[in-house]
């Protein structure tokens, strides 16, 4: 696994989760982001959407109420295309669920911008850490807990 690298991961992850909450794979088409590994060997991934404005606008609320965003976070990637960093959904793994690297025209993507990395592990770590302690960011998160549970058992 390359840090700051976009991985497909296999439907199976999915299939075994059971998390109605887990993006949608798109028969193993999503890129997601792999943020860092673990002390305990888990690989971190953040999904990505193409839903810029959707995002944009809730950033916008929380920032006008003076909340913190550590949510999301959107960048550009490639040639003037954003993307979104749905950080509020990251979800452990293990290797054994990742498909293959994400690639643009053969060659594997990797974010180069390490100001860019640097914010989204922050946020990434700030929100693992909520998560562990059993906080809910959103009605509509992934159970890390159980996730964690599930592949501690494999």
């Amino acid at each position: 696994m390359k840090r700051a690298g976009f991985y497909l991961i296999k439907d199976r992850f999915f299939e075994e989760m059971k998390d109605p909450y887990l993006k949608g794979n798109k028969k193993e088409n999503r890129p997601h982001y792999y943020c860092f590994e673990d002390k305990e060997g888990f690989y971190w991934m953040i999904p990505l959407s193409s839903k810029i404005d959707k995002y944009k606008n809730i950033m916008s609320k929380k920032m006008s109420a003076n909340k913190p965003c550590d949510i999301l976070h959107i960048v550009k990637l490639g040639v003037g295309k954003e993307s979104v960093f749905l950080i509020q959904d990251i979800f452990p793994i293990t290797e054994e669920y990742i498909e293959r690297e994400y690639t643009v025209a053969g060659i594997p993507f990797v974010m180069r911008n390490e100001k860019g990395i640097a914010v989204i592990e922050r946020k990434a770590k700030n929100i693992i850490k909520l998560l562990k302690r059993g906080i809910k960011i959103n009605p509509t998160q992934p159970n890390v807990l159980a996730i964690l549970e599930k592949l501690k058992g494999k």
